[in-house]
């Protein structure tokens, strides 16, 4: 029973150290020599997620003035390059087919009742000409019959005069009767040509809108489709939608101005400021790396996700790039955003700094203690100026893990 429980105790011991150096970070194998290893950093990184974005993106929209839906039958694909000048929408004619002849036919209408009017005008004044001319002949007829009766009795040469003023005063009214028709007639045609012209102008408008159902890009860019809401989710513009007026149908993202937006956790957003440098990595092309600049830092915060409590910066970084039609928007990219310039500095993890009261250093296997200075933490990581080497093997501090 004695050997049994001396037996039991040594398994236990055994187990203890079996587990202490499978799971403690200090067992020294390839992954401790790989993490406990001092590395000769001066540009202090902290990396983030994102995407690329055009700087310019130029929207291409459904005109204002259309007073009717339309229905998209073809589309530039997404993702061609277009020039200024190419056409990156074709509308449904028919609709607008059947509103022009409509609008012929009422202009071709509206000008054959102009006609009539002004014929019925003609014929109107010539009436009144003849009437007053008519009355000319008959007041020179009364005129010369009265002053012919100075030999005929009172009574007759009465009513000689009687005559000649009654067809004065039917001259007089005819005279009045030709300027009131001319006023009418005058209204009668200004009325027509009035309908002329809002004819006219509806069938223009008709014909402005038939240029127009064949959109055009008045920049170069690489064609996107943008998302609208239907039934409660977001789907992207496809042929065959019908659109109102004002509505964006296609963007045209500019290719020589691309910007990286990436988030930043809050917890790093004291670190972040605008005018650092950054190295991107487009997901796409791993092998070559592209250089940035942190230009504007979102105010307010937003969730990382739908429901969730951590907070996060979107970030805009703009690219030196010029113009890389490489780079194109939606490419996921890393960004290293270079949070400091230092010198001289070496990048050690953090469990392998040794601090105590105003004394910090660090323990190369198998050497003496180093002095270091500590010049900032992040992610895990101490940066230190001292003695050091590229490549050292560090001690780690098992204070940290007792």
């Amino acid at each position: 029973m004695r050997y049994f429980r001396k037996y039991y105790k040594t398994m236990l011991l055994l187990m203890q150290v079996g587990i202490f150096f499978t799971c403690n970070p200090l067992k020294n194998d390839s992954s401790f020599l790989q993490v406990n290893t001092v590395v000769s950093d001066s540009l202090p990184m902290l990396h983030e997620t994102g995407q690329l974005e055009s700087i310019e993106t130029f929207n291409i929209n459904v005109p204002m003035r259309w007073n009717m839906e339309y229905r998209i039958v073809r589309l530039a694909p997404e993702g061609s390059f277009v020039q200024p000048g190419d056409t990156v929408v074709h509308f449904d004619m028919q609709p607008l087919q059947d509103r022009l002849s409509q609008a012929k036919k009422e202009l071709q209408k509206v000008r054959q009742e102009l006609k009539q009017v002004l014929e019925q005008n003609a014929l109107a004044l010539e009436t009144q000409y003849k009437t007053i001319e008519r009355l000319k002949m008959q007041y020179q007829i009364d005129s010369t019959r009265l002053a012919n009766a100075r030999y005929e009795s009172k009574t007759t040469r009465e009513q000689f005069a009687l005559e000649l003023e009654k067809t004065r005063l039917q001259l007089q009214r005819a005279f009045q009767n030709l300027e009131a028709q001319k006023i009418i007639n005058a209204a009668k045609e200004r009325l027509k040509r009035i309908k002329i012209e809002q004819a006219r102008i509806k069938l223009d408008r008709i014909l402005l809108m038939k240029d127009e159902m064949k959109l055009i890009s008045d920049h170069a860019g690489i064609v996107i489709y943008p998302y609208y809401r239907s039934s409660g989710r977001k789907v992207k513009i496809k042929e065959g939608e019908v659109l109102f007026p004002g509505s964006t149908v296609i963007q045209v993202a500019n290719l020589k101005r691309m910007k990286a937006v990436v988030t930043i956790n809050e917890v790093d957003r004291s670190f972040i400021k605008e005018g650092q440098k950054v190295k991107i990595t487009v997901v796409a092309y791993p092998d070559t790396v592209f250089s940035g600049e942190v230009v504007n830092i979102a105010r307010v915060a937003t969730e990382e996700r739908k429901g969730s409590t951590v907070k996060v910066y979107p970030v805009d970084v703009y690219l030196d790039s010029g113009a890389n039609y490489r780079l194109k928007p939606g490419l996921s990219v890393r960004a290293g955003i270079i949070l400091d310039t230092l010198k001289n500095t070496f990048r050690v993890p953090n469990w392998c700094l040794f601090q105590k009261t105003n004394q910090t250093w660090i323990e190369p296997l198998g050497q003496k203690k180093i002095p270091v200075e500590l010049i900032f933490r992040m992610d895990g990581f101490s940066y230190v100026r001292g003695a050091l080497r590229d490549g050292m093997v560090l001690k780690s501090n098992r204070m940290i893990y007792e």
